[in-house]
């Protein structure tokens, strides 16, 4: 019964259960208890950081499974805990763990879009593409935003290069990244580049384009 509400994410009822029988399953069963930690990583309990750290404690740490890393990583990253976060990322490199769920990448972007990180994000770009891990344009253009956002428009710019070298081509947000990086630092002539590459590429143009 505690298997199947854990198989099922019914978190409430797994818990009671949990209370009756935990001394037998945390000695005798750590595959019910890795269950048990899939549905609390899949939970919306705002104390499930908590209950999987102490869950955690009782695998061994040779008990090592590639998919419950990956989703700790994700569980970090949705409650934007960025240290612990890169600590699992950085194991699973050491582990050659691959990421290739999006909405894992989109989490981990998350995070270090909302910590301001951006160069703990361009080292994780890095390592990431090097592990072979799911690369998506969403971690450019997080790139791009971060920088500009710090005026570092140089480094925006060379985002494009690391595109190009991933075979990701640029896409209308791409363009429109530059666009308001280059309005809003009054860089008219970077503007009008833009909006040249944009007209080349068959994007609509932006209203204000051609504004005074």
């Amino acid at each position: 019964m505690l298997r199947d509400y854990a198989h099922w994410k019914k978190v409430d009822k797994m818990e009671s259960i949990y209370e009756l029988v935990k001394d037998h399953v945390n000695e005798k069963d750590v595959v019910l208890v890795r269950t048990m930690i899939s549905a609390y990583c899949d939970s919306s309990d705002p104390d499930r950081v908590r209950k999987i750290e102490t869950l955690m404690k009782i695998i061994p740490k040779e008990d090592y499974r590639a998919w419950l890393h990956v989703n700790l990583i994700n569980v970090y990253a949705q409650e934007n805990l960025i240290e612990r976060m890169q600590s699992y990322i950085n194991d699973a490199f050491n582990r050659n763990t691959r990421v290739v769920r999006k909405n894992v990448m989109l989490a981990i972007i998350t995070t270090f879009f909302r910590c301001n990180a951006v160069e703990e994000l361009a080292k994780f770009v890095k390592q990431a593409k090097s592990a072979r891990w799911r690369i998506c344009r969403s971690l450019y253009h997080c790139k791009m935003v971060m920088y500009s956002s710090q005026n570092r428009l140089e480094e925006m710019e060379k985002v494009l290069e690391e595109m190009e070298q991933s075979n990701i081509d640029p896409s209308k947000k791409t363009f429109l990244i530059m666009y308001r990086a280059y309005t809003d630092y009054g860089q008219r002539t970077k503007v009008e580049q833009v909006v040249g590459a944009m007209f080349k590429h068959g994007f609509e143009i932006p209203g204000d384009a051609f504004s005074s």
